[in-house]
């Protein structure tokens, strides 16, 4: 059976890669850990080997350890609290942007409805044209026709491209 041998449980395994030391994610954490539990283990036991056995040594010891816990404690407090400060200066900061932007964005609104209230007020005002034209030129066509006057080239061209016979054309038709 081929295959490496974990270093935490001991279990054959095939390595995905050529450096891997464990069979699992779950026994490379047992192994951190283990090493961590041993290293926060000796710093604590190393003082205790170097004490006296004086018992003034120990109460200055103690005083001392006390007042380097309260100077630990009151920097990581100083530390939290400017961290905590800076965090509100950005909430303010951030809330202030929003408003802006909240005012912002209700104008822009306000400015779309005011552009697509103009733009039906155009197309209804183009649609009325275009309608209009429309009955404009029926009515010249329809007088050209009645009264036998020849309509201009250009009109013609209009006309053809709208799918509107002129009256020469119409002329045209009736004699083929």
């Amino acid at each position: 059976m081929s295959g490496k041998i974990c270093s935490e449980c001991g279990e054959r395994f095939e390595p995905s890669r050529a450096s891997q030391r464990f069979c699992s994610t779950r026994c490379a954490n047992r192994q951190r850990d283990r090493r961590r539990r041993q290293k926060a283990a000796g710093a604590s036991s190393a003082p205790a080997a170097l004490a006296t056995p004086d018992p003034r040594a120990k109460a200055s010891a103690s005083g001392a350890r006390q007042h380097n816990a309260e100077a630990r404690f009151s920097s990581a407090l100083a530390t939290s609290s400017k961290l905590l400060d800076s965090l509100n200066a950005q909430l303010r900061s951030q809330a202030a942007d929003i408003d802006h932007l909240a005012a912002e964005n209700a104008d822009q609104r306000a400015m779309i409805k005011g552009l697509r209230a103009d733009i039906d007020r155009h197309q209804t005002a183009n649609k009325s044209d275009a309608q209009d034209l429309v009955r404009l030129a029926g009515k010249l066509l329809a007088l050209s026709q009645a009264t036998g006057l020849e309509l201009d080239d250009t009109t013609k061209a209009v006309f053809r491209r709208r799918g509107w016979t002129s009256s020469s054309r119409h002329r045209e038709a009736q004699k083929q």
